[in-house]
């Protein structure tokens, strides 16, 4: 049995044959060059330091990549079926000055309904050739109120192509009485909450006709069949495109704008 002072004895022997040990160890790292290895501290500065790796590279604004922001966007959502496709986009209002610093609507925006037909070829689609729908505020407002429930039909008188405009000019095309032409566009619901989009040039309920100042036959009738998912997009479309085609979103911050002003001013009053 081992007495405490010779326990003390072998713990001493122990601790300074572990030292030597340790020092010899350091000496041999030292000269053969070896880097000592870190501490946990600077282990912990380390990968502080460094950066994540799933780190995203910085993003660029519109202004960086162009030196200035865009002063046009083109607004538009296209449906392509087998035969025909159908695009949407808008044609925004025209504003006037009113008095010296005020700004009004001249002319309210359309929502456009383009019927473009497939080429002959069957590759691609006959861009040049497609007939055109504008939608006025209150026709899409009709559709809103109406679709996918009821089968919704619109018509409107041709116009010369030659003219201006969305449709071909802002002016009727001079006809003889009984020789007019309309488009007309009908919207039927179908099986699977499918809705068949649908335009023609009609006189007297025939379809099928030339339409006034065009060089060759037409390409009506156009129709396509959307799906449930498709006609969704199109009337949220439809619903937020209204205040723009009013220009109430704008001439609305505008006058805001102009009350807050007003206000912190301190002065007082409507706009009426």
């Amino acid at each position: 049995m081992l007495t405490s002072s010779a326990c003390r004895s072998i713990g001493g022997l122990a601790s300074r044959s572990s030292s030597r040990h340790a020092s010899t160890l350091a000496r041999a790292a030292v000269s053969s060059g070896a880097a000592a290895p870190p501490s946990l501290a600077s282990r912990q500065h380390d990968v502080a330091s460094r950066p994540p790796a799933s780190a995203s590279p910085p993003r660029r604004s519109l202004s960086s990549m162009g030196g200035m922001m865009p002063r046009r966007g083109y607004p538009q959502y296209t449906i392509f079926g087998p035969d025909t496709a159908l695009g949407l986009r808008a044609s925004l209002p025209q504003f006037k000055r009113a008095g010296t610093d005020g700004v009004s609507v001249d002319r309210r925006g359309k929502l456009v309904m383009e019927f473009i037909p497939r080429n002959n070829t069957g590759a691609g689609f006959a861009w040049n050739d497609k007939v055109l729908f504008s939608l006025s505020v209150e026709e899409v407002g009709l559709l809103l109120s109406q679709l996918p429930g009821n089968t919704v039909e619109l018509s409107h008188q041709t116009r010369d192509p030659n003219l201006a405009g969305e449709e071909g000019g802002g002016y009727g095309v001079a006809q003889l009485s009984g020789d007019a032409i309309d488009k007309v566009m009908t919207i039927e619901p179908g099986e699977g909450a499918t809705l068949t989009f649908k335009v023609d040039y009609v006189k007297d309920g025939v379809g099928g006709q030339t339409p006034p100042g065009a060089d060759t036959l037409p390409t009506t009738p156009l129709e396509i069949t959307i799906q449930a998912g498709e006609f969704e997009v199109v009337k949220s479309i439809c619903q937020t495109s209204i205040p723009y085609l009013l220009g109430w979103n704008t001439t609305m911050d505008i006058a805001s704008a102009a009350a807050m002003s007003r206000g912190l001013s301190g002065g007082g009053g409507g706009m009426y």
